[in-house]
């Protein structure tokens, strides 16, 4: 009997002691810090739409834009022409999806950015993006986090954008 009351010690303990363990690995980390990085704007042309069962998909051409270093207010990228698809639902709910093709100024290599996220067509819509470059230059955003505030417009058709990264990697 006394073994057996030894063990139950033992297994109580253990989990004690594993319970302690979880609880210090759910330690929040440090809160990300971002800087912004790039703003620029993106040159709407009228568009059309598909109505989908959650609202309407936006089939929209973008003739141009520019990207342009938040610090130096240097324009550093030029957008090319493109057309890309998001998602409108019936409460103006925006779910843009874009791939945007620029060309870096400082040495005329290609970055791909896709860009993903949510947001109101009448306010602010936050997106994570994604970027794929051969740039040397720039090659260090192919391993980094950002997002993008994004703001558009109606007259001018614009977007206007407010790229940020963090700066506590």
């Amino acid at each position: 009997m006394r073994h057996y009351s030894f063990l139950r010690v033992l297994f109580l303990a253990s989990i004690a002691a594993a319970g302690a363990l979880a609880v210090a690995a759910q330690t929040a980390e440090p809160s990300p810090e971002f800087q912004s990085i790039f703003v620029g704007q993106l040159v709407n042309e009228p568009y059309t739409n598909t109505t989908g069962p959650f609202g309407f998909r936006v089939h929209a051409p973008v003739s141009g834009g520019n990207l342009t270093d938040a610090t130096t207010n240097e324009v550093v990228a030029t957008l090319l022409p493109t057309t890309d698809t998001g998602i409108i639902t019936e409460e103006v709910l925006l779910f843009p999806l874009w791939v945007l093709p620029y060309i870096w100024k400082e040495d005329g290599r290609l970055a791909s950015m896709t860009v993903k996220g949510v947001g109101n067509t009448t306010t602010d819509t936050y997106c994570y993006v994604h970027v794929e470059t051969d740039s040397p230059t720039y090659s260090w955003m192919n391993r980094n986090f950002f997002i993008m505030k994004i703001v558009a417009t109606a007259d001018p058709l614009l977007h206007v954008f407010t790229m940020y990264g963090i700066s506590n990697l």
